[in-house]
């Protein structure tokens, strides 16, 4: 990887062949900009707790701790991604902070706050074939080399994502959450959309001022917390 020009992320980059999970590493890592790369995850992790599947050659699997509390972080983290992405291909976030290209999960976030560190874990895939993946996920997940057919330089991949999420980051610490928060959630296109809830149906009516959802539903107005599961129904195209 060319060496990076930035602020804050990459401040330390720390490289392993192997860990149980690059949040894990990162979190105890103590340093404000530190960075964990793995080839393998024993235990990388998804949201609610699912796991994720990194095997060693085939992604870019890595994390980016933060000191305090990022606001916005949430927000900025995906837009970075698909700001790195952009000269290969051009994904589609899928609320919250998934990645996809042609409806199918290219890349995963997750961003974790505990004792003071906030952490922005990433997962890209890059190089699988579709036998690459488990088979619960053949049918849903996809790659860069899947959707595009290029063979892409992990390296600069991870350079260019670092960069672009350093410039988001020092955008956020200069107070322009909002800002991030209304650009990811038009690049959401979620507002119109029609969801199930805990069993309702029901069609998002806004985007809240922490990520969450409004919902008009036939039993009356629901909230949905930033991530909490929902069902997309099949007929809404770029949700899917």
């Amino acid at each position: 990887m060319q060496p990076l020009h930035t602020r804050v992320v990459g401040s330390r980059i720390l490289v392993f062949d192997s860990v149980d999970s690059t949040s894990t590493r990162a979190l105890n890592s103590g340093s404000d900009g530190t960075v964990v790369v793995a080839e393998h995850q024993t235990e990388g992790r998804g949201r609610h707790g699912r796991p994720w599947h990194s095997e060693p050659g085939l992604g870019l699997w890595f994390s980016v701790a933060f000191r305090g509390n990022v606001d916005g972080l949430e927000f900025a983290a995906p837009l970075a991604v698909r700001d790195g992405l952009r000269c290969i291909c051009t994904p589609h976030i899928k609320w919250p902070n998934d990645l996809l290209i042609d409806k199918r999960k290219i890349c995963g976030i997750l961003v974790e706050n505990r004792s003071g560190t906030t952490v922005a874990g990433i997962g890209i895939n890059v190089r699988h074939r579709t036998e690459d993946f488990p088979p619960g996920v053949r049918d849903t997940a996809t790659s860069l080399f899947l959707a595009t057919g290029a063979e892409v330089d992990r390296g600069e991949l991870l350079r260019r994502v670092l960069t672009a999420l350093d410039d988001r980051v020092c955008s956020l610490r200069e107070g322009g959450a909002e800002k991030a928060r209304r650009e990811w959630a038009t690049a959401c296109d979620i507002e119109g959309r029609r969801v199930r809830y805990q069993g309702i149906e029901g069609f998002v009516t806004a985007v809240d001022a922490r990520g969450g959802l409004v919902l008009d539903t036939p039993a009356g107005v629901r909230r949905v917390l930033f991530g909490e599961p929902l069902e997309w129904m099949e007929d809404e195209p770029c949700c899917s």
